[in-house]
């Protein structure tokens, strides 16, 4: 064997088997995992400016996976970016901070949604998908998708589907 192939096999072989592995193991570091929201149907706390520009601002009390506990809440702000979309839509942008219990157990979730104009919310009978942004604590890594549904005064559900690092 000559001192190229020699080397080749002491440093290469290694290194590869170790990138080779890497995908392996951040794998098994991630966990999926669906959790179910439920709140009471909502109105915004605060409204401020109209139009493009307009933010509604809530904070909602919450139960996770059917249980209702102190500490579990949403909080939300909803901005108009544009007006007369189709069907004469608004549509906002959003920032929603769902918080489990703890504070530091979060996960935060944008994107964009169509709403009616005279509406403070989605309209009723409708559901909307968004990005998961990121979370912390129990959360930390989070990435995935919201599903949320309002079904007018039977409330609200919001489900994650989500990758969490672990």
């Amino acid at each position: 064997m000559n001192i190229r192939a020699l080397l080749a096999a002491l440093f290469l072989g290694p290194l590869l088997a170790g990138v080779l592995a890497a995908p392996a193991q951040a794998a098994d570091s991630t966990k999926r995992e669906t959790i179910r929201v439920y709140h009471e149907p909502v109105s915004p706390i605060a409204v401020s400016g109209s139009g493009i520009g307009e933010v509604r601002t809530f904070l909602i009390p919450m139960a996770v996976d059917g249980v209702a506990r102190d500490g579990q809440y949403l909080s939300a702000t909803l901005t108009t970016m544009a007006t007369n979309m189709p069907g004469g839509q608004e549509l906002r942008a959003s920032n929603l901070n769902f918080v489990f219990g703890a504070e530091e157990d979060q996960i935060v979730v944008g994107g964009v949604s169509l709403y009616p104009p005279a509406g403070a919310t989605l309209a009723p009978g409708t559901k909307t998908v968004r990005p998961v942004v990121g979370g912390s604590g129990k959360y930390d890594g989070a990435r995935g998708q919201l599903i949320s549904r309002n079904y007018g005064p039977d409330g609200w559900t919001h489900t994650f589907r989500i990758s969490v690092l672990r």
